[in-house]
């Protein structure tokens, strides 16, 4: 089911930048890891960096590990973002996502249930006529401009990695048996290189989208570039089935954001906050989770996957391609529990001397 957030503005100088947001579980899993959320006017307007902030987070982990990391970090961000004391808005994204990043770690810590959960997490700002972006994973950030579309945002993938590097094709990367692995995200570690970019100038009709890579997976830049010309909430809404009908096997979640001409008073205030794109239920969960890929270590990392599959670091053992539908990995986790194999021994050999001492009674008597 299709979740919806209600279109909201803010006045950025003469500017009104509009947004909407939708996520959807898909088709093929179980819950919703992702997690979407941007501020409202009355937000903005009492804090010190101001401005509209946008932020898309895909989760990863076993059980209900992903959509903790994923809520987590959106909700930390926000909180923040609209708490810090600098105007300066490069610095308080990167602190933002700092301390989001702590938080998940801490949490996965505490927590064997949620060890090993990430996230990505991609956050966008914008303030008198400016923006600004913070990025960790692969979760994009698009600005549609006239009639092109730019991906504002670098993935922090091995493939991403790789087309950089000459090694491989963008169209060779789009069918690459390791795709999904991730080189950075948020919550696997104490600390996490963040990118962060701005200011640059907004334009109007300049058309901004933040998605999952359950949406630009499936949906390429040319399709992504025509649906944002409708109206942000029909084009957010067609964002979503065209993932739908080519099989959505991740979860979706997009915010369209539009930079537009108008006056104070043309700008709708909420009277609440933006609800909750989705609720966590420990009682449903995917076990396909994403992998981390980390500098190339011996040593086997602590538990993330719901079933406890052994595996290794990324360099170490080339996995088998994964299947078509599913996404990332996690590298490594902790050994399989061991089997009851000494219970059932111990009390084998309890029976057998039972029976013994049992048949010395009758001979001896």
């Amino acid at each position: 089911m299709t979740e919806q957030a209600a279109d909201s503005a803010v006045v950025s100088g003469d500017l009104v930048v509009r947004a909407v947001l939708r996520t959807d579980v898909g088709l093929v899993r179980s819950e919703n890891q992702d997690f979407g959320s941007y501020t409202t006017p009355t937000e903005e307007r009492q804090s010190h960096p101001g401005g509209r902030l946008m932020i898309v987070a895909d989760g990863m982990g076993g059980h209900r590990g992903g959509a903790t990391a994923s809520r987590l970090a959106a909700e930390t961000v926000k909180a923040q973002y609209l708490g810090s004391e600098t105007t300066d808005i490069a610095a308080a994204l990167r602190d933002a996502l700092s301390r989001a990043n702590a938080r998940i770690f801490s949490e996965a810590q505490a927590n064997p249930e949620l060890r090993g959960m990430g996230t990505t997490t991609s956050a966008l700002a914008v303030r008198a006529g400016e923006g600004w972006f913070a990025h960790v994973g692969d979760s994009r950030i698009y600005r549609v401009r006239n009639d092109e579309i730019k991906q504002l945002t670098e993935d922090h993938s091995l493939v991403a990695s790789m087309v950089r590097e000459g090694l491989i094709t963008p169209k060779e990367a789009e069918t690459h048996p390791r795709r999904n692995v991730l080189q950075r995200s948020m919550g696997v570690a104490e600390d996490v290189e963040i990118d962060v970019q701005g200011p640059f100038d907004l334009q109007e009709g300049d058309t901004f989208i933040l998605c999952s890579d359950g949406l630009h997976g499936l949906v390429k830049e040319p399709e992504l570039k025509d649906v944002a010309k409708l109206d942000i909430d029909q084009a957010a809404d067609e964002f979503v089935r065209l993932a739908l009908t080519r099989g959505a096997p991740d979860n979706v979640t997009v915010i369209v954001a539009r930079v537009e001409r108008g006056k104070s008073e043309d700008v709708v205030d909420e009277a609440s906050k933006l609800e909750e794109t989705q609720e966590l239920d420990a009682a449903q969960f995917d076990e396909t989770v994403r992998d981390e890929k980390t500098e190339p270590v011996p040593a086997l990392a602590a538990s993330v996957d719901g079933d406890q599959t052994l595996k290794v670091a990324a360099l170490s053992i080339e996995p088998p391609p994964p299947p078509a539908e599913t996404t990332k990995t996690l590298e490594v986790s902790a050994p399989k529990p061991k089997k009851s194999g000494f219970a059932t021994k111990l009390v084998v050999i309890v029976v057998v001397l039972i029976a013994a001492a049992g048949a010395w009674f009758y001979w001896a008597h």
